[in-house]
């Protein structure tokens, strides 16, 4: 159990680190090398998110066909690295789909390594979090006049962090879950998740609070976000999914109505966040067949969410506005536990 805990808590380490270099050359490139592109953020955001559903689903046959949790994940993660490296250079599309291969392939062996090491959702934070820092890091020096040199040094460091995955041949043999995805109330569940999802998503790119501005400010603002999704992961483990839930979204409600001030701000940036691995954990134990399938799931939600920003429907919006989102993600994510008990 020691050597399996071990591992995983390094797979999960060099997921996380590939994690915040992706994002952020995805981001460096977006902005740099394709921002006059036609519709370019809409059609990578598509292949990024929207293709992780589909791309989730083969993962998963392919686990099942070969019998192994580990080893196609690391496949799609090499493949998903060498395209965004790729597609970095040459096109936002090719981009797009490194992003989606990435984010399934260390999905999954995430999800599977967590479930084998008895974590209990504190790996799905880990992997995830990093992913906002490198989006806000590339999305900021993507002008910097080292561009070049920049770009080649994190092309070098995705690569050499997906060989040492490769190389690594600790593997786990599939074993057929007890839950064959037949819960009655899977629906109300993969429903209840997805608006969630949905709602994080509009509610993190819509508010908008009057003292974030600066980069110390932003960057700051981009951290307790990020350490939101670690941490939720790690309290949800210790005393359950409800109280988290109760706990951390009436905190997040409360702090958004008084959003306008910093301190305030940022406590409800870093409890509304702690949902991330509370809906991945919750979905993908009633799929545990299909881990990739309800990662896709989720992320398809992110892109939904970012489609009104994206037109300019939504947007600089009062912090109050958070306070209800907040609220409304407690009460369906609540429902959604709920539905899951009932099996």
């Amino acid at each position: 159990m020691k050597t399996h805990l071990n591992k995983t808590i390094k797979h999960i380490g060099l997921l996380s680190l590939c994690h915040m270099a992706v994002d952020f050359l995805c981001a460096f490139s977006l902005y740099h090398t394709f921002k006059e592109s036609y519709n370019a953020f809409l059609i990578y955001n598509f292949c990024a998110f929207a293709l992780q559903m589909p791309l989730g689903l083969l993962l998963d046959k392919w686990c099942l066909y070969t019998k192994k949790e580990i080893l196609p994940g690391k496949i799609f993660v090499l493949a998903g690295i060498i395209c965004t490296i790729v597609g970095s250079y040459i096109s936002y599309i090719i981009l797009g789909i490194g992003n989606a291969l990435f984010h399934v392939g260390g999905g999954v062996i995430t999800i599977n390594e967590d479930n084998n090491t008895k974590l209990n959702g504190k790996g799905l934070g880990v992997f995830v979090a990093p992913g906002a820092i490198g989006l806000f890091l590339g999305s900021v020096f993507y002008s910097n006049n080292y561009y070049s040199v920049i770009q080649l040094f994190v092309a070098i460091l995705l690569l050499f962090t997906g060989i040492l995955l490769m190389i690594d041949k600790y593997e786990l043999e599939l074993i057929e879950k007890i839950n064959e995805n037949n819960n009655s109330n899977l629906i109300s569940i993969i429903v209840g998740c997805f608006l969630v999802v949905i709602l994080r998503s509009l509610t993190s790119m819509a508010i908008s609070f009057p003292w974030r501005k600066g980069f110390l400010i932003s960057f700051l603002s981009v951290i307790f976000l990020a350490f939101g999704k670690t941490l939720g992961g790690f309290i949800q483990a210790s005393i359950g999914m409800k109280k988290t839930t109760i706990i951390t979204l009436s905190i997040a409600a409360i702090a958004y109505a008084f959003g306008n001030n910093i301190i305030f701000g940022l406590i409800a940036l870093l409890f509304f966040n702690m949902t991330m691995p509370l809906t991945l954990y919750l979905l993908s134990k009633n799929m545990e067949n299909t881990p990739g399938f309800a990662f896709g799931i989720l992320t398809f939600g992110l892109f939904l969410g970012y489609l009104p920003i994206l037109y300019g429907y939504l947007g600089n919006l009062n912090p109050i506005y958070g306070a209800i989102t907040s609220l409304l993600s407690l009460a369906i994510l609540y429902f959604a536990i709920m539905q899951s008990e009932r099996k």
